[in-house]
């Protein structure tokens, strides 16, 4: 999917090369929020299943849509792609394949978790260079209730996110 994106975001810009000057750029996303909201929504929903880390996302999207907005979306994104993955692990039966694999990791694991659940999943979804899909993964295979891993990864995001968000519009309007 990301391929063909890419692909297609190439022939445009070397067929048709004005389409991509700033201008422009900010004129089609000014007329087209809610499109472009709507567009974020569902790559930032299916952008959980390549482990591709949200960042570039979200850098992205702090250039051309209005913050709040964006700020919101993204965790909508942050909460169903991490849904997403939480049952695709589930579906898949990763927990069985690691239990068997792994018995006595998984069960120290699991001992290690015990109580902490949403922190750990707050500060590994706070950590901007792995992908927080992961710790959704481990969450469902050492069974850790959904609302526990989405508690910690919505406020984890969260931060990251508000960050990079505010953090990149203040940067842009100082060098501008």
């Amino acid at each position: 999917m990301w391929l063909v994106f890419i692909c297609g975001t190439l022939g445009l810009y070397f067929f048709n090369p004005q389409f991509f000057t700033a201008e422009n750029i900010k004129k089609m996303s000014s007329d087209n929020t809610a499109l472009n909201l709507t567009i974020y929504f569902i790559l930032g929903t299916l952008r959980g299943f390549t482990l591709i880390p949200s960042t570039p996302m979200v850098l992205a999207g702090a250039l051309f849509l209005p913050l709040w907005p964006l700020f919101l979306v993204n965790q909508l994104c942050v909460f169903t792609s991490s849904t997403i993955v939480y049952y695709w692990g589930k579906y898949l039966e990763f927990d069985v394949y690691f239990s068997l694999k792994f018995p006595t990791e998984m069960e120290k694991l699991k001992v290690a978790l015990k109580g902490k659940e949403i922190p750990v999943v707050i500060i590994w979804s706070f950590f901007p260079f792995v992908p927080t899909d992961i710790i959704c993964y481990t969450a469902e295979i050492v069974r850790v209730k959904l609302w526990k891993c989405l508690v910690g990864v919505g406020i984890g995001e969260g931060i990251l996110c508000a960050t990079y968000i505010w953090g990149s519009s203040s940067i842009l309007q100082w060098l501008i």
